[in-house]
Formats: C-alpha cells, sequence, structure tokens
C-alpha cells in the first residue's frame, strides 16, 4: 500500500490554517503522508529530498522559519523552485488576500490541463484557490487522493528490480492509461546519461497483452530529448526497425518523467544474446541492423575533419584532459590534431548490444537520447567493442583478448585468434568498412570510444589502454 500513498506538502506559516488543511487531509480516501514547510528554505529542503505527488502553496511566507519578512515573493520563489526542481508535481497554489490575486495570472501562464494520473479525466497541473474559498479544498483534494488510491489497481510484478517510488507511479500511470491491470517489469539497462531503461509487458482484466513496451525514465530535460530525437531522425527509418511512441509522461513522479515505446511481438532477445547464444545467426542479425540504419548515411558525402573533432562527439574536452593526465597519454594532443577523410552523417550514438532487439521478422533500437551527427563508422564500432565494455555485455570478463591481441586491433585474424565471438566482430567491423570513408575513420571512432572508457570507474582500463595502442598502430604507425 505504501506505494500508493499520497504525499503532500504544504507550506504554509499559519499554524491555525495548517491545522485546518491537516484535517481536509486525514479525511481524504486512502492513506495520506504530509509534510509542512513554514518558510521557503524549509520548502527548498523538502523538495530537493522527498516525494511529493502534490504542493499545497502559500504564497506569503517568511524566508527561514520564525522571521517576520513574509511576503509572497517568497512563496513566489517556492512556485519557480518546483517547476525547476520537481517539474512534475502539480501545485496547488492559496492566496490569503486581495492585493497577492495579481499573481495569479504570473502562476497560471505554466497551468496546463493533462490528465496525470490515468484517472480519465483532465486536470490542472496548478490550481490557484483564495484561502477564504477553503471550502473547496476537499473537493479538490478528494479527486487527487481517489486518483493515486486508483492506482494501486495495476499489480506490478518486479521480481527482484527495487524501483523508487518515482518510477513505481510513472509505470502504474502508464499501465492505467491503456487500462492495464498488471505489469511485469524486467531491466534492461542505462543509457550514458544515467537513464533508467527498463521493459513493461502490460494485461488487461483478461489477460491479453496491451504493450510490449520499452519505458525510458530519466530527468525532464533528457525525456524532452529522446523524444525530439525520435522525431526528428527516428522516424525516417524504416518502421518495422523503430518501435513506435506510446506515451511521454512528464507529470506524477515528481523529478522523473519517462517516455514509452512498443516493442514489436517476440522481441525476446538483445544482439548480446545473439552474440553468446547464437554466433551463427550474427551476420544475419548485423546486416539486418545495417539494412536497418542505411537510410541515415545513404547519399552523405565525405569531408575532411580532425580527430579531436571526432572524438568531441562522444567526450569533451575537460573529461580528455583528465584521462590523458590520469593515465599519461602524453601522445593524444599531437594524434588528435591529424586531419582524415569522414562520412559525417547521424547515428544512434550509443548503439552497444542491449539497445537492439531481435525479433522473428526484424531488429529493433531503442534508446534515442544520443542521436545526432556523427562518424559514420561510430555505430558499428560502438557495437564491436561494448562487447567488452558494457556492464552486461558477454565478453567484459574472459581472458579475450590478450594484451598482445588488442594491441593487433587493426589484425583481425591475429586479433580474433580464440575469440568467443568471431563472427559478430568480424560483421562489425565489416559494416564500419563499408559505412566509413576510410580506415582512418574507423580509427578514430574507435579511438574517440576507448578514450571514454577511460572515463567510468567500472571498466578494464588496461584492455582499453591496450585497444587504444592497437587503434593508433591502426592509423599508420604511433607518435
Amino acid at each position: 500500500m505504501g506505494t500508493v500513498t499520497l504525499h503532500i506538502l504544504i507550506v504554509e506559516d499559519d499554524d491555525d490554517f495548517v491545522e485546518e488543511l491537516q484535517e481536509i487531509v486525514a479525511a481524504l480516501p486512502g492513506d495520506c503522508c504530509v509534510r509542512i514547510a513554514g518558510s521557503r528554505e524549509q520548502a527548498y529542503e523538502m523538495l530537493e529530498n522527498d516525494f511529493l505527488d502534490l504542493v499545497i502553496l502559500d504564497l506569503k511566507i517568511p524566508t527561514v522559519s520564525g522571521a517576520l519578512d513574509s511576503d509572497p515573493e517568497h512563496g513566489h520563489a517556492v512556485f519557480n523552485r518546483i517547476r525547476t526542481v520537481a517539474p512534475g508535481t502539480p501545485i496547488f497554489v492559496l492566496t490569503g488576500s486581495p492585493a497577492e490575486d495579481f499573481l495569479s495570472g504570473l502562476v497560471l501562464q505554466n497551468q496546463q490541463q493533462m490528465d496525470i494520473w490515468s484517472e480519465g479525466r483532465k486536470t490542472g497541473t496548478i490550481l490557484f484557490l483564495k484561502k477564504y474559498n477553503i471550502d473547496r479544498c476537499p473537493e479538490i483534494l478528494t479527486q487527487v487522493a481517489q486518483a493515486i488510491e486508483s492506482l494501486l489497481d495495476v499489480e506490478l510484478e518486479c521480481r527482484d528490480l527495487d524501483l523508487s517510488l518515482a518510477k513505481d507511479r510513472l509505470i502504474r500511470i502508464f499501465a492505467r492509461r491503456f487500462q492495464g491491470v498488471r505489469c511485469a517489469v524486467s531491466e534492461i539497462g542505462g543509457g550514458l546519461s544515467g537513464a533508467h531503461v527498463i521493459r513493461l509487458r502490460v494485461t488487461d482484466h483478461q489477460g491479453v497483452l496491451v504493450h510490449d513496451a520499452v519505458a525510458k525514465l530519466s530527468t525532464p530535460d533528457d525525456i524532452r530529448k529522446e523524444g525530439e530525437c525520435y522525431d526528428l531522425h527516428i522516424t525516417r527509418l524504416a518502421p518495422a526497425a523503430t518501435p513506435r511512441k506510446l506515451a511521454t509522461l512528464e507529470y506524477g513522479a515528481h523529478k522523473l518523467a519517462g517516455i514509452f515505446f512498443g516493442l514489436a511481438e517476440g522481441s525476446d532477445e538483445c544482439v548480446f544474446d545473439i552474440a553468446s547464444k547464437s554466433p551463427e545467426r550474427a551476420e544475419t542479425v548485423i546486416r539486418s541492423v545495417e539494412t536497418a540504419m542505411a537510410r541515415w548515411i545513404a547519399g552523405v558525402p565525405e569531408m575532411r575533419m580532425t580527430i579531436r573533432e571526432i572524438r568531441k562527439r562522444l567526450l569533451s574536452d575537460q573529461s580528455l584532459n583528465q584521462v590523458r593526465d590520469t593515465f599519461n597519454l602524453d601522445w593524444i594532443q599531437n594524434f588528435e590534431g591529424r586531419t582524415i577523410q569522414v562520412r559525417w552523417a547521424c547515428c544512434h550514438g550509443d548503439l552497444h548490444g542491449k539497445n537492439i532487439f531481435v525479433s522473428p521478422v526484424d531488429t529493433e533500437l531503442i534508446d534515442y537520447g544520443d542521436v545526432g551527427d556523427g562518424p559514420a563508422s561510430l555505430d558499428p564500432v560502438t557495437l564491436e567493442l561494448s562487447l567488452l565494455f558494457h556492464p552486461d555485455a558477454p565478453g567484459k570478463v574472459g581472458a579475450w583478448p590478450s594484451v598482445e591481441q588488442a594491441k593487433a586491433w587493426g589484425n583481425l585474424d591475429a586479433y580474433l585468434d580464440s575469440c568467443p565471438f568471431p563472427e559478430f566482430v568480424r560483421e562489425c567491423r565489416g559494416w564500419a568498412l563499408r559505412a566509413a570513408a576510410g580506415n582512418r575513420e574507423v580509427m578514430a571512432s574507435a579511438y574517440s570510444y576507448l578514450v571514454r572508457q577511460l572515463k567510468y570507474d567500472d571498466t578494464d582500463k588496461d584492455r582499453a589502454l591496450a585497444l587504444l595502442d592497437g587503434v593508433r598502430s591502426f592509423y599508420g604507425g604511433s607518435t
């Protein structure tokens, strides 16, 4: 029951009015958890640290508890902080005098009508009520409480997955939006931004599958970027290669937002599964991915770019400087100054093996937050090297490649000796060479991927450094 408790923050310094609001809340249906902030600074702290379904905000509050500087501008500052820190939280704005009425227009400029909790009824993301109309408060809060309580109608099956309250909210809201009554949740992984990517199987009251979906849960900014990338770039690809966008949820989960995509029936394997369990299918599957993404590079001309410009697609100058100093990579500055031939096209940007699902008829790409311009060889190179560096990759732990083999990265026969996944690596490398403007572009993509791996705490640094030596040799000689 705790996952559907209504969490309310009351920002109010009048003890008598707080008591009256608490009595109203106590009479609401379902479970309620109420926090009280008597000042601007207390409200700031609770907004940052606590999950909230609703904020009841009196505009005329002091800066700190006990201060005599109550002013509507402090409440307005809290309002702006909510919109910044927890934009998915509806706000119930209270005013106590006609002198504050002018603020209602400013507040309501941010108003949206949304079906926040998938109850089949739109409500304002910002409500405005004068204190002398407090009699309307129980009716409004009862509707919110009933909407939260009804989320319990969705049964979640999470196995060993530990969901935060915000993630639990978004999943239930999504399932309820499509009349789901049960939702099986499983882990997929995360994107470069730290987002959480999960799989949802939603069934209705008859046990019929409503949606087999992938959800990306992250900050509202990340989710908006994901949606923009989908609309701008992903829709250019063949429909079979891209899941349908089902919903974007930006309200109802405090700081968290989510975007949801529907998978094709039978998409039960990712490309890592193919590499480790069905290597004989590797060529067919990777060729299918290449074909699906071909529209992004079709007709794109070649151009001249420095290796530094290519590397910036994956790693900032500041992060590179830290990596260079940590690992004494003094050769990087001269190396990055070299100019090479590149086919600069649209690419996925994070095409590891768990971002490609395989169905009986096709392959589907997920996680679009890093889609944008880059070297045409970046995606196949990323897919190849993700076998060794992704946290869930089948090749992350193992004797292959040895240091000597890693340093022979450009010589596939030597590099793949005793490799558990030779078909997979060969096909990825072949795709990279077919897409690129030449060998040196492939090298630059691999270099950029590998120096970024040195930034992360959980990667095999010796392996990455040995591969970097191999990549430099592939260019045609060390510096």
